[in-house]
C-alpha cells in the first residue's frame, strides 16, 4: 500500500482515473468500518479501479471539540491494518485547525475528483466532511452528480443487539471485557508497539520480558493477560502484565506492557515493532512479599496463560 501524508489538499502529488474512495478516521477497524472496506475493495474489483482511504493523523474532534476520545489504535496500526485488508492507496491528512476550514464542495473537487478521480465514493451512514461538517451523506450525493461519481451510504453494522461502533469498543476494552470487544472488533483486542529495553528485572526472576512501548491510549484493566505476539519470529504464544510493578520499591511511574514469551528465553528483539493479541484476563495485578512470591505466581501464570491458548487452539513454541 502506497502511503501519502499531507497537510493540504494541493500538497497530494497523485492523479488517478477511476478510483473507489471512503474517507473517515477508521479507529478501531471494526466490524463497522469493515463493511465499509469490503464494498471498498470488491467495487474496487470490479472496477479494476485502485481502491484509496483518505484518513486523519488525529482525530477532527481533537481540533473542532479540543478533546478526542482515546484511540484504540495509533496511525500505525491504523496504517497497518488498511494495508492488511488489501487498500492501494492511504492518503494521511494531518487535520489542523486551517484544515478543518475547508469546505466539503472544495475537498471533494481538489482531493476527491481533481487527484483520486473518483467513480465511487463509499462512506459510513455517519460519515461527514467538510467545515462544520456540512457534507453528509446527503450532500455528497449531490455533489457525486454534479461531478459524475456514484455515492453508497452502507448502513449500520450491529452484532448480538448491540451498535458496532468505535465507542463501543472503547467501553468494552476499558472495562475489560474482551469476548464483546472481539465481537465488536472481528478479531482480538491487539496493542502494536516497539520494544524498549527495560530494567531487566523480569530475565533475572527466570522469565525475561519484552517492554513494549505503545503508542494508542485506549487501554484494557491492569493486570496481567494471555496473549500472543507478532513478531519477526512469527506468532508467539505467552503472557503479558500491564501494571505498575507494585512488589518493587521503584515501581513504574506509568503503567507498562511486559510480554513474556512462553518457552523462548533466547529472544534479542530491541527496537523490533511487535503487535500483540489480548486473548484472556488471568488476573489483577497485585503486590507480592517478595521474588520468590513473585516467581511462584508467574509460574501460575503461565500454566494458566497455556491453558487459556491451548483452548484457542494456540500451541507453545517448540
Amino acid at each position: 500500500m502506497k502511503r501519502h501524508a499531507i497537510r493540504t489538499l494541493d500538497e497530494l502529488d497523485l492523479r488517478l482515473r477511476g478510483s473507489v474512495a471512503t474517507v473517515g478516521v477508521f479507529d478501531g477497524m471494526h466490524l463497522g468500518h469493515q463493511s465499509i472496506l469490503d464494498r471498498l475493495l470488491s467495487a474496487a474489483a470490479r472496477r479494476k479501479a485502485p481502491s484509496v482511504c483518505v484518513t486523519f493523523s488525529v482525530h477532527p474532534r481533537a481540533v473542532l471539540g479540543g478533546e478526542a476520545p482515546q484511540q484504540i489504535l495509533s496511525l500505525e496500526h491504523r496504517l497497518d491494518l488498511l494495508e492488511a485488508r488489501g487498500v492501494d492507496h492511504a492518503v494521511v491528512i494531518r487535520f489542523d485547525e486551517a484544515f478543518a476550514q475547508v469546505e466539503a464542495e472544495t475537498f471533494v473537487e481538489e482531493l476527491l475528483v481533481r487527484r483520486l478521480g473518483v467513480a465511487e465514493l463509499v462512506v459510513g451512514h455517519d460519515t461527514t466532511i467538510g467545515r462544520a461538517r456540512r457534507g453528509d451523506s446527503t450532500k455528497l450525493a449531490e455533489l457525486g452528480l454534479r461531478y459524475g461519481f456514484e455515492v453508497v451510504a452502507m448502513g449500520q453494522v450491529v452484532v448480538d443487539g448491540e451498535l458496532v461502533s468505535s465507542t463501543a469498543v472503547r467501553r468494552a476494552i476499558a472495562s475489560g471485557e474482551l469476548v464483546r470487544a472481539r465481537r465488536l472488533l472481528g478479531r482480538p483486542v491487539s496493542l502494536l508497539g516497539r520494544i524498549v529495553h527495560g530494567d531487566g528485572r523480569g530475565a533475572t526472576l527466570g522469565f525475561p520480558t519484552a517492554n513494549l512501548e505503545v503508542t494508542s491510549e485506549a487501554f484494557p484493566p491492569l493486570g496481567v493477560y494471555a496473549v500472543t505476539a507478532e513478531c519477526s519470529l512469527g506468532v508467539l504464544p505467552g503472557v503479558m502484565n500491564f501494571g505498575m510493578r507494585p512488589t518493587f520499591r521503584q515501581a513504574a511511574e506509568r503503567a507498562v506492557f511486559e510480554v513474556h514469551v512462553l518457552d523462548r528465553t533466547d529472544l534479542d528483539l530491541y527496537d523490533e515493532r511487535m503487535e500483540v493479541s489480548l486473548h484472556s484476563y488471568l488476573r489483577r495485578e497485585r503486590r507480592f512479599d517478595g521474588p520468590d512470591d513473585l516467581k511462584r505466581q508467574i509460574t501460575a501464570d503461565i500454566a494458566a496463560a497455556r491453558e487459556v491458548l491451548a483452548r484457542a487452539g494456540i500451541g507453545a513454541t517448540e
